[in-house]
């Protein structure tokens, strides 16, 4: 068998922050799914993760589940079933508009799942574009990275997605005499996802208010804005979290 592994994967460390400096390696790791027979391991700071947050629904999972190692805590996280390659076609500005206003209840929760782990979080997807890209892009824009940078690191998963073609023909998730899929799962380009980042960033107190005010823990966003500038997390009490 040939060797295989990810191909859609990066830490989102080295990205410029709105106050100056750079967002921290080895804390978010973006990517795509793995599975079984996988072999070739990411080149990443630090692997396997400490945690991996799943956005997989139910039968994307169990139909290819991976075994991670044990020191992996992995949280399946449906984020939105509709966003899966193969799903019906919608343009990629009004899926990701949905799939925000879906799942604005659950900001808190998913926040808490990136700032508590002591090492690298991986938050993945199938293609690791559009769940992964929405989601990804909150979470940057609520530690305080660029606007801009945001949008330039959604558009990078583009160089990836025929590769991720080839990679679901090997493992069997599609077959040549599959239907062709729709135009907006074979791009990233940045104009589906400004409009999110304008969304956020244009809200009420920006970004981190935003999730503040979609049921996020001050604490968390606390220890989520340390963690990705790479800076000591304030001690309990002394939040900050209302300040975008």
């Amino acid at each position: 068998m040939t060797a295989r592994g990810f191909v859609n994967i990066r830490d989102v460390g080295g990205l410029p922050l709105v106050d100056g400096g750079v967002t921290a390696h080895g804390v978010l790791y973006r990517g795509d799914a793995p599975y079984p027979g996988d072999s070739v391991l990411p080149e990443l700071e630090s692997w396997p993760p400490s945690a991996v947050v799943d956005l997989r629904g139910d039968t994307e999972r169990d139909r290819f589940a991976y075994g991670w190692p044990d020191g992996t805590v992995v949280h399946n996280m449906p984020l939105f079933d509709s966003a899966a390659p193969g799903a019906r076609p919608v343009d990629l500005q009004s899926l990701y508009a949905r799939m925000l206003h879906y799942n604005e209840t659950r900001a808190g929760e998913i926040l808490a799942l990136v700032a508590e782990p002591d090492g690298p979080v991986l938050l993945h997807c199938t293609a690791g574009k559009d769940r992964t890209g929405v989601l990804v892009a909150v979470l940057l824009l609520a530690a305080g990275v660029e606007p801009d940078a945001v949008v330039d690191d959604y558009v990078r998963s583009e160089e990836a997605l025929f590769d991720l073609i080839d990679r679901w023909l090997d493992v069997g998730i599609r077959t040549r005499n599959s239907p062709p899929l729709a135009e907006q799962f074979l791009r990233a380009p940045a104009d589906a996802i400004t409009p999110i980042v304008e969304q956020l960033t244009s809200a009420p107190g920006g970004p981190a208010q935003w999730m503040l005010d979609h049921g996020a823990n001050p604490a968390h966003l606390d220890t989520w804005r340390a963690r990705l500038h790479g800076v000591a997390a304030p001690a309990t009490g002394d939040s900050e979290g209302q300040k975008a």
